[in-house]
């Protein structure tokens, strides 16, 4: 079921069922690009792969930044998806729909439920204006479809395939 809802948001997201492909030729590159989606959930941004691709060096200081010592920081004070909660208003607030999508699905992901993150979105309309609501709420409910999640359950992982809660 995962690879399936990959797939799908792979052909929203990029046009093609096909992420654009981390570079490999290199072992370190490969490690690098295997961390990265494991930090990032899996849900990956075509500017961060052709960025990896245009100049690895650069790639891996900005990971560290991105996601090592940020979205993944092992030493975190807040929960994971209280951040994609903060990524995704800002983003929302300056009409960045694809990666708010992409923060919107970690979110998910994380373990938030999708009336975590709505209300998450209803905040960021506070300084960003109603259109964020009105932006934010088609895009979370396309990702609770594709994840089969109601309003108050939280995405299980692959290895069930089934969401939890009510």
């Amino acid at each position: 079921m995962a690879d399936k809802l990959t797939e799908q948001f792979n052909r929203e997201l990029f046009g093609t069922a096909d992420a654009p492909a981390m570079p490999s030729a290199d072992p370190k590159g490969s490690a690098v690009a295997e961390e990265f989606a494991r930090e990032t959930l899996g849900v990956v941004h075509p500017g961060h792969t052709a960025t990896m691709a245009l100049d690895p060096e650069y790639f891996l200081a900005l990971k560290n930044y991105y996601s090592t010592w940020t979205i993944s920081r092992k030493d975190a004070a807040i929960p994971r998806s209280v951040m994609e909660f903060v990524i995704t208003g800002v983003l929302l607030t300056q009409g960045k729909l694809h990666g708010a999508r992409v923060h919107i699905r970690r979110a998910l992901l994380a373990g938030a439920t999708p009336r975590e993150v709505f209300q998450a979105i209803t905040v960021a309309a506070i300084p960003g204006g109603v259109p964020v609501v009105w932006h934010g709420a088609p895009l979370l409910k396309a990702e609770m479809e594709e994840l089969g999640l109601g309003i108050d359950q939280r995405y299980s992982g692959p290895e069930t395939g089934k969401p939890s809660g009510d």
